[in-house]
Order: structure tokens, then sequence, then C-alpha cells
């Protein structure tokens, strides 16, 4: 009797050791995708800003001054 009880018990222990590892797996698992999914939104924000900076260099108020000084030049030569 002595033996089944102490065997049941040690088995029950590694199942109990193997399921915290598994869970200790899902705790990892979701600490590596709130990194990522911090580096993405990190990435995107400094992807819009320079969308929005190519916009306003784009914009024709800022290209009208930068072509007539190209078409000046070009009358000179």
């Amino acid at each position: 009797m002595n033996r089944k009880l102490i065997i049941t018990i040690i088995v029950f222990s590694f199942a109990m050791l193997e399921l915290l590892a598994v869970r200790q797996g899902h705790i990892n698992t979701a600490h590596k995708m709130t990194l990522q999914h911090r580096k993405i939104e990190a990435t995107t924000e400094k992807l819009n800003t320079l969308k929005i900076q190519i916009e306003k260099a784009c914009a024709p108020s800022e290209l009208q001054p930068i072509l007539v000084q190209a078409d000046k030049v070009h009358e000179q030569q």
C-alpha cells in the first residue's frame, strides 16, 4: 500500500511539474509576442512620421520655389 501511494505521489508530482513547464512556456511565448508587438508599433510610428515628412516635402507649395529656381538656372544656360 505504501509503495503504491509513494509511486502515485511521484507520478502526480511529475505531472504537475510538466504542467508548470507548459505554463511557463506559454508565459514566455506571450512575453515574446508582446515584445514583437511593441517593436511593430514603434516601427509603424516611425514609418508614419517618414510618410508625413515625405508628403510635406512633396507638397506643391514646397516644390514650386524649387521648380522656379530650376527654370531660371535652365534659362541662363
